[in-house]
């Protein structure tokens, strides 16, 4: 394989989580002429991830096998590479997020094994990207001062840690909140014989719920929400995936209206179930087209559909997995978990107590629970201004990136080049990963950024003649 250290053949991948490696996998796929790739990434596995680092095989993937390649051009690739593991599995199978984890880093190691350009790895934390001195490219440092210059940056930053959603508590500094609920060392840390309080009930949630309970089937969780929904379930003989149909004929003449979306794919849903179909292929049959369905709408109309849908549309598009699912609805029936729909009020720390008090919802008095620990999974936080990680500060605060006005991500344009803060795009700085959300919605799953680090990898690779900086 070919090396170069020449920066304007050099791409730099800050973040090797599944958005930052799968960019990686489709540069050494596609590179021509060679490139040097350089994938950073700070944990000590390269292709895992937050989601993927997991060895507890009691997690699965919240998709079928069927639907997980990592290749969009090889839909059955994943599950040939199932096949070499296990036979017996197939394409309905939900296989743990470990075996994915190991699959991720097969994709990386089998792409740079046959590719004309190099890939190095680096273990380190980027602390700032800034342009060069001499005005084209950048200069990427490393927090213990180490530099790289490169033409072209992809930021695959990932997901960041949920917003303390007491703030002004005393309680954020004890050793019983858990802010990080990734933080499996501090879950594991936990007294088993103490309750504990998770903030959210979403899939962290359930991870984390599975995660106290994986020992002990008598240890007492709380699950608090604000409307205290449950998160539905895959059916047991899923579907395999279809080729992509044309946008709904069902919403193709109405208004672009919260309210008129809302109702139509309710009436949708209510036809398919009274015909004996599953509500389930309406949604599925919406995931092609939600981008398009999402730009649509006007930032007022997107600003209801977080205020009022949201919670309603999670539960049933991010499913769990059937035994998933399953077991979470044995531990409510037996009472081992109770979710909570209330507010929460307060928390506070009383010796080895924490008392967490919720105003429920209706007029029923507020509840006072004693537990050992809280742990937050409110969901990841989007909005750049909380965002406490020097890359990011440093890049919010010298204007490269710009929040869009739903803080859901960032503004980009439509080569995935972020947009700088006067609204020009910045000319070979790149980002991939959840806060693409802003601009498509849908970009925190697999079927959506496959194709996500497929275009960038082809958009970089455009860019490799073109001088960086801002352009108009």
């Amino acid at each position: 394989m070919k090396s170069s250290s020449d920066p304007r053949r050099t791409i730099v991948v800050v973040g090797a989580g599944y958005s930052g490696s799968l960019t990686a996998v489709n540069l050494l796929r596609a590179a021509e002429p060679a490139q040097s790739i350089l994938l950073i990434e700070r944990r000590s596995r390269f292709g895992r991830g937050l989601a993927y680092q997991t060895w507890d095989d009691n997690l699965l993937l919240n998709v079928p096998a069927g639907n997980m390649s990592a290749l969009p051009d090889v839909p059955g690739h994943f599950v040939d590479y199932l096949h070499g593991i296990d036979p017996a599995f197939n394409a309905g199978s939900f296989v743990s997020r470990r075996i994915y984890g190991d699959y991720l880093e097969y994709c990386l190691t089998s792409a740079e094994q046959v590719s004309s350009s190099t890939l190095r790895r680096l273990s380190g934390e980027v602390s700032s990207v800034r342009r060069a001195a001499e005005g084209e490219g950048f200069v990427v440092t490393l927090a213990g001062g180490q530099q790289v210059k490169s033409d072209r940056v992809v930021l695959a930053t990932g997901h960041f840690p949920p917003v303390n959603p007491l703030p002004r508590s005393d309680f954020s500094a004890s050793r019983a909140y858990i802010a990080n609920p990734w933080d499996f060392g501090a879950l594991d840390q936990t007294d088993a014989g103490r309750p504990v309080a998770i903030l959210g009930a979403g899939h962290t949630a359930v991870d984390v719920l599975f995660r106290l309970t994986s020992h002990d089937d008598t240890r007492k969780v709380y699950l608090i929400s604000r409307r205290g929904l449950v998160t539905q379930g895959h059916r047991f003989a899923p579907k395999p995936p279809t080729a992509v149909a044309g946008f709904p004929e069902y919403l193709r003449s109405i208004p672009a209206t919260l309210r008129a979306h809302v109702h139509a794919i309710r009436q949708q849903a209510r036809e398919r179930m009274a015909a004996g179909q599953d509500w389930r292929d309406v949604i599925n049959g919406l995931r092609p087209h939600t981008a398009a369905i999402w730009q649509r709408l006007p930032v007022h109309e997107r600003r209801k559909f977080l205020a009022r849908i949201l919670p309603f549309w999670d539960i049933h598009r991010h499913r769990l997995a059937p035994a998933a699912h399953l077991r979470l609805e044995q531990m409510l029936k037996s009472g081992q978990v109770e979710n909570i729909a209330g507010r929460l009020l307060s928390i506070e720390q009383r010796g080895a107590d924490v008392i967490v008090e919720v105003g429920a919802r209706g007029r029923s008095p507020p509840r006072r629970l004693t537990v050992g620990a809280v742990v937050n999974c409110t969901g990841p936080n989007y909005d750049i201004a909380a965002i406490e990680l020097p890359l990011i500060a440093q890049l919010r605060d010298e204007g490269l990136i710009q929040q869009d006005p739903l803080k859901l991500g960032l503004e980009i344009d439509a080569d995935y080049q972020v947009v700088d803060r006067r609204g020009r795009s910045v000319r070979g700085l790149f980002y991939i990963g959840p806060m693409l959300k802003a601009s498509f919605w849908e970009a925190i799953a697999i079927p959506e950024l496959r194709v996500h680090a497929t275009a960038i990898a082809n958009a970089v690779l455009r860019h490799a003649a073109a001088p960086t900086g801002v352009s108009n």
